[in-house]
């Protein structure tokens, strides 16, 4: 029998187990600037564009974020800004029973790791709770996960993080880029689909298309972009190209999805 979590999983991936988001939740932090200035427009584009789902704030949720049925809602519970000295390191802004009451699909939290004893013990307390409440909604959680770390360290430091939100009860993880070398160590690691964050804007479009085309060949699950998307002339083609390379033309319809669509 299916439970509230699998129901709005199955919103959240397509048939080929992959899913595309964006996420739009960086206004918190910095501002309007970087093509956030306009909200509403943000996201009538994404959706247009075939997004799978969104990550946004409770606010923008409330007030810009299309009735639809096509591309899913993810109510962010983490923030901090930019007006701070740590940005980095965010505190809960929100609850998944708010976010529930938005019509949420899903609720995303961010943890930081390595800034300390003090600060890591808080995120995964947070992470924990967070985690037990959506068990009780049915609400799929996505975990953000960072780690503050050495570069040589990086790739590592990454995988790890990214077991540690799935060990706590994240659903789907989403992880910075490791390194081409250790893609396909984080997609086999963690047990729960991982998607892979878009980074900065400053890559430019082609290059950033072709590294997705890689990613997406070692089993990872999907991609969550920000930057990518609403910082482009286009956020709509943007999608919808890099929504292609995702779900790809020849995408394989997984068996119990097709199981799913005979009932």
């Amino acid at each position: 029998m299916s439970n509230g979590k699998h129901r709005r999983m199955r919103r959240l991936f397509g048939a080929d187990g992959k899913t595309f988001l964006i996420a739009v939740d960086h206004s918190l932090t910095t501002g309007t600037t970087g093509g956030l200035s306009d909200m509403g427009s943000v996201l009538r584009a994404v959706v247009r564009g075939g997004a799978d789902g969104v990550v946004a704030h409770r606010g923008s949720a409330t007030r810009e974020m299309p009735v639809q049925r096509e591309t899913a809602l993810i109510v962010h519970l983490s923030g901090s800004t930019a007006l701070s000295a740590h940005p980095e390191l965010k505190t809960r802004v929100c609850d998944p029973e708010t976010a529930v009451a938005l019509g949420a699909d899903a609720v995303s939290v961010h943890i930081t790791l390595g800034a300390g004893s003090v600060e890591d013990r808080a995120a995964l307390a947070d992470l924990s709770r967070v985690a037990k409440s959506c068990d009780a909604l049915g609400l799929p959680l996505l975990t953000m996960t960072y780690v503050l770390t050495a570069d040589r360290d990086r790739g590592r430091s990454v995988i790890h993080a990214a077991r540690v939100a799935a060990e706590l009860g994240a659903d789907i993880v989403k992880a910075a880029h490791p390194g081409d070398e250790h893609l396909a160590e984080l997609a086999s690691q963690v047990d729960v689909p991982v998607v892979i964050a878009g980074g900065q804007l400053d890559v430019p479009w082609d290059e950033f298309l072709s590294s997705a085309k890689n990613a997406m060949g070692v089993g990872l699950a999907g991609f969550c972009v920000g930057r990518q998307v609403f910082g482009s002339a286009d956020p709509e083609r943007a999608t919808a190209q890099l929504k292609s390379i995702v779900h790809g033309a020849d995408a394989t319809v997984l068996p119990e999805y097709a199981a799913m669509g005979r009932k």
